[in-house]
């Protein structure tokens, strides 16, 4: 009976920690620094991004990258934003186990390694067929 006991409380333990192996603020991180290599390489295109969600699981060594693409909609006289259209997708991103392995520190700046980066720039382009039309 006590050893039923240990191993149903060792399994529950074991799917707590399984849930996720970053903290709040490291995927946060994670999105401010994707959101921070934004103006340089993947939003110079027809959108602009928001990042909004990284969600990692230890089970599954991924996590899931929800983003927007976002297209505004200008006045045609005066170019002033007038609406915008958003679309929302989530990609996974395969082979993540820890937080060492999406942010390094440059330049004494935090940023995303060189491998997450070319993850979420594949993550980006996989919907850019799916995303609102450019107005």
């Amino acid at each position: 009976m006590k050893l039923i006991l240990i191993l149903s409380t060792l399994m529950a333990f074991s799917h707590v920690q399984a849930a996720s192996f970053l903290t709040e603020a490291q995927a946060d991180m994670v999105l401010e620094a994707s959101d921070n290599i934004c103006g340089d390489t993947w939003c110079e295109g027809d959108y602009d991004y928001s990042f909004n969600a990284f969600i990692c699981d230890s089970e599954t060594k991924s996590c899931d990258l929800t983003f927007e693409y976002i297209s505004y909609i200008l006045d045609d006289e005066t170019y002033d934003i007038i609406g915008e259209e958003r679309a929302e997708f989530t990609c996974t991103i395969e082979n993540l186990t820890s937080y060492d392995q999406m942010i390094e520190i440059r330049n004494s700046y935090e940023q995303l390694t060189h491998e997450l980066y070319e993850s979420v720039g594949e993550c980006t382009d996989e919907f850019y067929d799916l995303a609102p039309e450019v107005q």
